[in-house]
């Protein structure tokens, strides 16, 4: 047998992209319909389907895509993958695919702009920060006491004189009563106040009331020198005397009133009284209680025996001398 008796015939075999072009044109689907089940975009799509294999993206993106238009086409996805390899590694062993590299077409900027929109928001922000704050300051001040302490004078002070001032800090806009008598409050809630003292033993009373009626009372306890005034009698000038004391008072309050007490004609004390408190007065010739609430207020003089000022609620005024009551 002669060459001449042998027929030639062409061996070949399809491509991957020849494949799913002649699957695709059987079931007459174009690209923009593959593209929009798959996701994938039509030039990734031509690329595939013309063996333009530099024109892909990574090769992690590539493998997605073969999957994706495998499945759609209704293909085994592995033996296209497979298909893909090797016609992929031939290109590289011919030279006619390098690697794939990404190179941006032009620098990337952040820029950074401040709308009116944004300024309103942020100035919004604030505000409702600003009144949030001051609602809360607003709420504590109306359930809780309003802050007060006394700088001086300390408790249990010995002081040379027969005056002091009363120095403290408050809740600014609050009302100060030391010893009963309105004071002056300044901007910080600081006040301060100069009291006559009377010898021996004196209870300085000082009480604040915020705008919401919620009260706070303190007490401090001073002792009070007084040097005695000098007898007028040429034979003894120069020479110190001391006055005799008849007269001696104890008060105790067991509830809170207003009190006023004169000692020989002087007011040596005038103020609110507290609860459980105890004060004491000496006079030569006379002491006069006078009380808001007669019966808030036990009294003894001397030695003797200690009654309420009035059996009655009410104001009520006592004269204790040498004599008692």
């Amino acid at each position: 047998m002669t060459a001449a008796n042998f027929t030639r015939k062409k061996v070949g075999s399809m491509t991957l992209g020849e494949k799913f072009r002649k699957i695709r044109s059987d079931r007459r689907i174009s690209l923009s319909e593959v593209s929009r089940a798959t996701k994938i975009q039509v030039k990734y799509l031509e690329a595939l389907e013309n063996g333009e294999y530099d024109k892909l993206p990574p090769e992690v993106y590539v493998r997605g895509f073969l999957r994706s238009y495998a499945g759609y086409l209704g293909v085994p996805e592995d033996a296209i993958v497979r298909l893909y390899e090797r016609e992929r590694n031939i290109q590289k062993n011919l030279g006619h695919v390098e690697p794939f590299r990404f190179h941006p077409t032009a620098p990337v900027r952040f820029s950074f702009s401040v709308s009116p929109k944004a300024v309103a928001f942020a100035a919004g922000l604030l505000v409702a920060a600003g009144f949030f704050v001051y609602l809360s300051l607003e709420l504590r001040s109306f359930v809780s006491e309003p802050r007060l302490s006394i700088t001086g004078p300390s408790e249990g002070e010995t002081i040379s004189g027969s005056e002091t001032v009363v120095r403290g800090e408050t809740d600014p806009r609050a009302k100060v009563l030391i010893n009963g008598e309105e004071t002056i409050v300044d901007e910080n809630g600081g006040f301060s106040e100069r009291l006559t003292l009377t010898s021996g033993l004196n209870v300085i009373t000082v009480s604040s009331t915020n705008r919401f009626g919620k009260e706070r009372d303190r007490a401090v306890s001073v002792n009070a020198v007084i040097p005695e005034v000098q007898s007028g009698d040429p034979l003894t000038a120069g020479t110190e005397t001391l006055a005799i004391k008849t007269v001696h008072v104890s008060v105790r309050a067991v509830s809170k009133t207003n009190m006023s007490v004169q000692s020989d004609g002087q007011v040596v004390w005038s103020g609110e009284i507290l609860n459980g408190q105890s004060l004491e007065f000496d006079a030569e010739r006379e002491v006069i209680v006078s009380v808001g609430n007669g019966s808030a207020v036990y009294a003894k003089s001397g030695s003797g025996q200690e009654s309420s000022l009035s059996d009655r609620n009410g104001p009520a005024e006592v004269s204790f001398g040498p004599d008692n009551r």
